[in-house]
């Protein structure tokens, strides 16, 4: 089986192997993936972190041997915190911005390698964590990071800041505390232990909301005593109560609560 690697910011996956097919998840910088299907100058692939599948344009994919891939597997990896870092690729010396989530090898002496690639990266100085009083170190390291992503605007399919969709955003807030969760709501629902009672929710757990059909559309994490830290237009806080999310600014609920449940 062939694998690959993406060595860009970002890659999109399609539904459909073109184009103009929605745009359903996307690669970050450093993400693996095995390819499953050929079509024409389209590949569908399949990611090592969650298994979810869409088609990438042949030509923006990195292969990997296997070899490759396990040594990348294996290999210790530094978790970009900040919202932009830039990196420079050693062949061609260009220096390109890869985004919060993203993930690559430990460098030494500021130098790592993707499958055949070369890259330099200056790291930043790590920063002070953040102690807020009655909050776990988990719960600090996730309200830090899910704040990097305040006003982002919604992006059907989106993973980074320049876009992310709800269930894009609880899996990289999650990510960043070593917790993989799959890439739909509808899969990360059945995660977690079930909370009983809005007012026991605690920060960073993960509430559910559904449509008059019953499906799960919509996803956030709890941040505050009632509050709710979403992708819904932008990334932004609300209101969370029984009956699901307020928001003050459009006077109304916008979302219906199904369910919340605790992953930390």
């Amino acid at each position: 089986m062939e694998h690959g690697v993406c060595t860009r910011m970002s890659a999109a996956l399609r539904a459909e192997a073109s184009h103009r097919s929605e745009m359903v998840s996307q690669l970050l910088f450093g993400e693996t993936y095995s390819v499953v299907e050929c079509a024409d100058e389209w590949l569908k692939i399949s990611t090592h972190d969650c298994a979810y599948e869409g088609w990438l344009p042949r030509k923006q994919h990195t292969p990997l041997t296997d070899e490759e891939l396990e040594l990348l597997q294996n290999t210790p990896r530094y978790f970009v915190r900040d919202t932009f870092l830039y990196v420079r690729n050693a062949a061609t010396h260009i220096a390109f911005p890869v985004c919060i989530g993203s993930s690559f090898p430990m460098p030494d002496n500021g130098r790592f390698t993707l499958g055949r690639q070369n890259f330099s990266v200056e790291l930043p100085a790590p920063a002070e964590p953040l102690h807020h009083e009655g909050l776990t170190p988990q719960q600090d390291d996730l309200l830090a990071f899910a704040f990097h992503y305040l006003n982002a605007p919604y992006l059907w399919g989106g993973r980074t800041p320049a876009g992310i969709d709800c269930s894009g955003f609880v899996q990289i807030v999650f990510r960043s505390l070593g917790i993989n969760l799959p890439r739909d709501a509808s899969q990360q629902i059945s995660h977690g232990e079930v909370v009983d009672f809005v007012e026991e929710a605690r920060i960073g757990d993960v509430a559910f909301f559904a449509n008059d059909e019953g499906l799960i559309v919509h996803t956030g994490i709890v941040c505050g005593h009632q509050q709710i830290l979403h992708a819904s237009g932008f990334v932004q806080i609300n209101t969370l109560d029984e009956n699901g999310i307020f928001n003050q600014s459009m006077g109304r609920y916008t979302h219906t609560l199904r369910i919340i449940k605790r992953i930390l």
